[in-house]
């Protein structure tokens, strides 16, 4: 069980995560373990909006995201490695409010 500070382990900052933000969506990387509680209260304690009040969630997705297989040639040989499995939330806010940390991103 992840403490409250390892819920959230950093934003996503992908092309379709700032789409999402028009939407009063947000995409999170966050600990395998958490469910949606957790992340919930996570975001609405430690996440304000851009005057310095806390956010209220309204809804959360979350899914896992598998790695992926990559090659790579290291001494003349073709090795075959994996990329790291994690899990994503997509945290929605409710009417008119706003991150701060995706403000000028």
């Amino acid at each position: 069980m992840p403490d409250l500070y390892q819920v959230i382990e950093r934003p996503l900052i992908t092309e379709k995560a700032l789409e999402l933000n028009g939407q009063r969506r947000y995409a999170f990387a966050v600990h395998p373990e958490a469910n949606k509680h957790q992340i919930r209260e996570a975001i609405q304690t430690l996440l304000t909006d851009g005057e310095g009040n806390a956010v209220t969630v309204v809804d959360v997705n979350t899914l896992r995201v598998k790695g992926k297989v990559k090659r790579f040639r290291a001494f003349g040989r073709v090795t075959v490695g994996r990329t790291a499995t994690y899990k994503k939330a997509i945290v929605t806010l409710a009417e008119g409010q706003s991150l701060q940390i995706f403000e000028g991103v």
